[in-house]
């Protein structure tokens, strides 16, 4: 069984990945999960909230599922996409999918949040 974790973005909530998440649970058998970041969703309450946090959360969805299904496909959008690629590097991620992920600060000359190598197979 397939499992596939869909990952928000910052200030979003699993309504921004609906229709994909929508899209997939039509057309295959996947068990899809769209968790909600700590202080996200319909009310922003992003007081007191850091990102370990989110990572946490994410971390906690990704091991149910990984308890559940044999493969588990991680797709991240904008922020979900930072922590997607987080949780490639620690876990058995089977397939990584990141949709307009945020890898740098809104500032033109602050260094890259994150650096990463793709290669090619």
């Amino acid at each position: 069984m397939i499992g596939c974790l869909c990952i928000h973005g910052f200030t979003g909530s699993p309504e921004e990945v609906a229709p994909l998440a929508d899209y997939l649970r039509e057309r295959t058998d996947w068990v899809i999960e769209t968790p909600t970041l700590p202080g996200h969703g319909s009310e922003l309450q992003l007081k007191g909230i850091t990102y370990d946090q989110w990572i946490a959360a994410a971390e906690q969805a990704f091991l149910a599922l990984h308890r559940r299904c044999s493969a588990v496909y991680v797709i991240g959008f904008s922020m979900g996409g930072v922590i997607a690629v987080y949780l490639a590097e620690k876990y058995p991620v089977t397939k990584l999918v990141l949709l307009s992920a945020a890898f740098y600060h809104s500032q033109p000359r602050s260094p890259p949040l994150l650096r990463v190598s793709v290669s090619g197979g």
